[in-house]
């Protein structure tokens, strides 16, 4: 069972660390998304394009009829971007920008948020979104940049002051000050593009190889990302991050299997049929979680995990838990020694307090690898025992 999932990284001096596009996920199918590239990309081939040789690849020959058609036939872009633009002006009632990508057939827009100007200076807020041509895909994050006018030398007096400009980071996700008109953007745009996927940032920043073609000026790191193949390389951020780098994830749930379907079966028939006295053998709801404060991480190590949403221990040898991420549920061994919930060898569970309808366990990591050792107790999670009433959250 891979319901939870112990996740590290060392944190590098540079922000773009690309992953390969590989199914990471056992939980979601990004299908559509391999397929879709392979059908306009060269990612079969054991070397990667040239500009002299682009031009007579068919998958770019097809991108290229499509940016025709979309693009630079003045009525159909008027009657498709222009009219999305339009409407999303009068949503925000703020400046909104879109520039088709002709080299990728993505097509980017940019909802100014907040705009601050001076002389020397400018600084803005901005959603900005892609949507693709050559598949059902969009995205969204925020961005906050800033532009210097600086003095440059020029014999012209009229462009002696150049644009310097900065992306200081992007929000991925619906949070912090961007979370009401973020949440917004992505509603307008499934109403307009009905049937599209969102693309999370952590997918989109991988990489399949020969995406993109060879050009010895740029940053190696910024190659081949799926962001570029669907949207265009306008797409690629190198840059420091903030939210959920996988929001969006939820569009790309696999359909429950059958021994899945059994299994939330099960879970539902435990529910019904729970005691009503005080005991650990019930089917329990994630409330919270928060990290304890006596588990300590060193300086320079990211930490994270995938976290179960409903345990059901209703059976006295055998655990299902309940991805919190996809709803998908997964069943183990287990067994009870020492007020400890034993589960595999590298975690189990503390039970720290029961009572007949709340349920309080701590969460005790003994994981250990060259790069790093996680050892002790790290997360309080409080449940709740579940009712009939929350069948359908199961």
């Amino acid at each position: 069972m891979n319901i939870l999932k112990i996740v590290y990284n060392r944190l590098i001096k540079a922000t773009m660390y690309l992953l390969p596009f590989i199914k990471r996920n056992q939980d979601h199918d990004f299908t559509l998304i391999s397929d879709t590239v392979k059908e306009y990309f060269p990612t079969g081939k054991s070397t990667r394009l040239t500009p002299e040789t682009v031009v007579s690849s068919p998958g770019y020959e097809k991108i290229g009829k499509i940016c025709q058609e979309e693009f630079l036939d003045k009525k159909a872009y008027r009657d498709k971007w222009g009219k999305l633009t339009s409407h999303l002006k009068k949503v925000f009632k703020t400046s909104v920008r879109g520039y088709p990508d002709l080299a990728s057939g993505g097509f980017f827009g940019e909802v100014i948020i907040e705009e601050d100007k001076s002389p020397d200076f400018i600084r803005e807020k901005s959603l900005h979104f892609y949507v693709s041509t050559i598949g059902p895909f969009f995205s969204i994050y925020a961005v906050d940049s800033s532009i210097a006018l600086l003095e440059i030398d020029f014999h012209m007096v009229e462009y002696r002051k150049g644009n310097f400009e900065a992306i200081h980071a992007i929000t991925l996700s619906p949070v912090f000050e961007y979370r009401e008109v973020f949440l917004k953007l992505e509603s307008e745009l499934r109403a307009f593009f009905l049937g599209y996927l969102f693309v999370p940032y952590q997918i989109g920043m991988s990489t399949i190889k020969n995406i993109s073609v060879a050009d010895e000026l740029r940053d190696p790191r910024a190659l081949d990302t799926v962001y570029e193949a669907l949207f265009g390389y306008g797409a690629v951020r190198d840059c420091l991050t903030r939210g959920d780098g996988y929001y969006g994830m939820n569009d790309w749930i696999k359909s429950l299997n059958k021994k899945e379907k059994s299994l939330v079966d099960v879970v539902s028939k435990n529910i019904a049929a729970a005691p009503t006295d005080i005991t650990i053998h019930k089917v329990w709801k994630l409330q919270e979680s928060k990290r304890l404060d006596t588990f300590g991480i060193s300086g320079n190590l990211m930490f994270g995990m995938n976290l179960f949403d409903i345990i059901d221990l209703s059976d006295k040898s055998t655990v299902i838990m309940t991805s919190s991420k996809s709803g998908t549920p997964g069943s183990t061994k287990y067994k009870i020694e020492d007020n400890v919930i034993k589960i595999a060898s590298n975690y189990s569970l503390r039970i720290v307090s029961l009572s007949q309808d709340t349920l309080t366990l701590n969460l005790i990591l003994d994981f250990d690898s060259d790069d790093v050792s996680l050892k002790g107790e790290v997360l309080e999670m409080r449940f709740c025992q579940m009712k009939d009433s929350a069948l359908q959250g199961v």
